[in-house]
């Protein structure tokens, strides 16, 4: 489970910054957003993750 949990990790820190860049394409105010928690160690690196594609779907869905 730990090996699982690791590449996962491994996924979300490895793509994160292309989310970002993409959120950052269509809502540039809640990228900064997240930037700044980031920077400044407020949430746990699964929760960014989340956020930001949470972010692009509801991005999605206003302009579908």
């Amino acid at each position: 489970m730990r090996k699982l949990q690791f590449k996962e990790l491994v996924r979300i820190y490895a793509y994160l910054p292309v989310k970002l860049s993409e959120l950052s394409k269509v809502d540039p105010e809640a990228a900064i957003k997240l930037l700044q928690d980031w920077g400044e160690g407020n949430k746990t690196i699964r929760k960014f993750w989340k956020e930001t594609n949470d972010a692009l779907k509801e991005n999605d869905k206003e302009n579908s």
